[in-house]
Parts: C-alpha cells; structure tokens; sequence
C-alpha cells in the first residue's frame, strides 16, 4: 500500500472575493426650524422626570426582630407595613413556629 503526498498548492482553483455589503447610511435629521434661518440656534427643551409618583407606590416598611417565646431562643424576623402596621413578611412563618413548637414538645416528653 503507498500514500501520495498531499500537495498545499491550490493552483488552478480560483476563490471568489467575498462581495462587501454597504448599507445606505441616511444623512443626520436636521431640526425642523420652520421660517426660521439656518444660523439662528434652535431651542430645544428636555423634559424632566417627574418623581413625584414613586414615593407613593413604594411603601415603607419596618423591621422587627422578637425572640418567638422567653425560654425559646428562636429569632422571629417581622416585617411590618409603617402606614398600617400589618405584617408583610415573618420569618420563620407561623406555620413553621407551630412545627417548632411542636418538634419540642415531642422531645420533652420523651
């Protein structure tokens, strides 16, 4: 069995030059100056945000932090609504405290 070389020439085979795609640039919009003149400057004014809406639609909240019972040393994280004074979020919740409680109770008595 023999090999032939490969040859690295690539003579005889021609390559197309890949074509260069140019998009169509617009030209700048200038600013509408209606009967204005071109060297008069034209105002242009920004309109500034208005913030007066987003304290209303964040509310305040407080963070309260309780042991769940004096001989239990279980952290009780509340958050509280500072308006209404309503519990947003507890942690652990009061499901879980039950569970707790009752984990421990299991445990004493055994």
């Amino acid at each position: 069995m023999s090999v032939d070389p490969v040859h690295g020439s690539t003579a005889g085979i021609e390559r197309p030059t890949p074509e260069i795609k140019r998009r169509a640039v617009p030209p700048p919009r200038s600013a509408d100056l209606g009967n204005k003149s071109v060297g008069s400057s034209a105002r242009v004014e920004i309109a500034k945000p208005r913030n007066n809406l987003i304290p209303q639609l964040i509310p305040e909240h407080e963070v309260k932090v309780v042991l769940d019972t004096p001989t239990n040393n279980t952290l009780v994280y509340k958050v509280l609504d500072k308006q209404s004074g309503d519990v947003v979020l507890q942690v652990p919740s009061a499901a879980q405290l039950r569970g707790i409680h009752e984990s421990q109770e299991l445990l004493r008595r055994h």
